[in-house]
């Protein structure tokens, strides 16, 4: 697995230290503006800038040969699987990091960010990029690196789908109650990590299934 993992991230090295960096300048610029509409992007543009990399490790692999080297390696494939999603899960603790630290220094010494509307836009953005992920690998297992650019606009579409449908449905059921924002954040999150766990042992069942020619 470790093996997997390092070949994983050095096959988009470059990238992810470009997007990091692009994104911590882009939260602390943000964050000097201390403007609630800019915090807002500050909290979701790492989880759309660094975590999506993880799907270029899909691309590279097809693209490379590599796809098909990997079967002869004494790995499982549930291993090459469970390498491509603890890949995301690495670059989105990533992001987490690059958006907490800025703000928690920013709170302590410039002035308050750690409040409710920091927390649900956390919230709000990793279960948005990890909706994107629950369509986009097992998707990518069963159409193929070919149909990438259909692969992600369904997946967007299916997360902002997802994201305004949860929103709808607790407004039906449970009205715009006070704390309305922190308990859409938490059930929208909850369901997005329900899902992305679901889209593993989906492309699991899909990837032990699938020919290489």
């Amino acid at each position: 697995m470790k093996g997997l993992l390092l070949n994983n991230v050095y096959t988009v090295k470059r990238s992810i230290q470009s997007s990091c960096l692009l994104a911590i300048a882009i939260v602390i610029v943000l964050l000097i503006t201390q403007n609630d509409m800019a915090l807002r992007a500050a909290i979701f543009l790492p989880f759309l800038l660094i975590p999506v990399h993880a799907f270029e490790v899909l691309k590279h692999d097809a693209r490379s040969g590599w796809q098909k080297f990997e079967m002869t390696l004494p790995v499982t494939r549930k291993t090459i699987v469970t390498s491509k999603y603890v890949t995301f899960l690495l670059l989105f603790i990533t992001s987490m990091i690059i958006v907490s630290i800025p703000f928690l220094l920013t709170h302590m010494f410039v002035y308050p960010t750690m409040n409710a509307l920091f927390f649900n836009f956390l919230l709000r953005g990793m279960g948005l990029v990890m909706s994107i992920a629950t369509l986009t690998f097992p998707l990518t297992y069963i159409l193929g690196t070919e149909k990438s650019d259909t692969i992600t606009i369904s997946s967007v579409g299916f997360s902002l789908g997802l994201f305004f449908a949860v929103s709808l449905l607790l407004l039906q059921f449970i009205g715009s109650i006070e704390r309305f924002d922190e308990m859409f954040s938490i059930i929208f999150f909850v369901i997005t990590a329900v899902l992305f766990v679901t889209s593993y042992i989906v492309s699991m069942v899909v990837y032990a299934k699938k020919e290489f020619h």
